[in-house]
Order: structure tokens, then sequence, then C-alpha cells
């Protein structure tokens, strides 16, 4: 299964197959991480409600790209791809920091 535009970037089956998986995996993980860091922030003390009001959309962010994506073509894949795993990179360090406290 190709997808669409996928023949005039060069694009094997197998590299669609891997983009498919390697998106759904990095939104899988950004969402993972925006629950722990809003569960994680709703628990301190005094939550930091414009934080987790930040975290909240751009996990509804993801939502609704996770959702749109099925159809979509090989760049749009890719783009989501680099958008979100820089994504999950920032937040990387803000994880760590909850989770060592």
């Amino acid at each position: 299964m190709l997808l669409p535009g996928a023949e005039e970037l060069g694009i094997t089956q197998r590299q669609c197959l891997e983009l498919l998986e390697s998106a759904e995996d990095t939104l899988d993980f950004l969402i993972s991480s925006l629950t722990y860091l809003i569960h994680a922030e709703s628990q301190q003390a005094q939550p930091d409600a414009a934080l987790i009001a930040e975290w909240e959309a751009l996990d509804q962010e993801v939502f609704d790209v996770q959702y749109s994506l099925p159809g979509s073509d090989a760049k749009t894949y890719q783009h989501v791809i680099n958008t979100y795993a820089q994504r999950n990179r920032e937040l990387r360090p803000v994880v760590d920091r909850y989770m060592a406290k």
C-alpha cells in the first residue's frame, strides 16, 4: 500500500509502512507524555492552570492530527513526524523533572 504522493517521492511500500508506524508512535508517545504532565501538575499543591491549559491544548491538537492522518499523503506523514518528534524532544526534560520529584 503506497501513500498518496509516495511514488513521486521515491518511497517504497515498506517505507510507507514505516512512515505510518513512526507517525503513530510519535503521536502516541507525545499523548502519553502530555497525559502524565497534566496529571502530575494537577497534583501539585498549587497547580499552574496556564501550564495545564497549554498542555491540554497541545494534547487536543495531537488528538486532532492523529485522527485526521488516515488518507493523508506521504509528505503530511513526514511533516507530522518531524513536527511532533521535536515537541517530544522539547517535553522530555520537563517529564524528567516531574519524574525526579
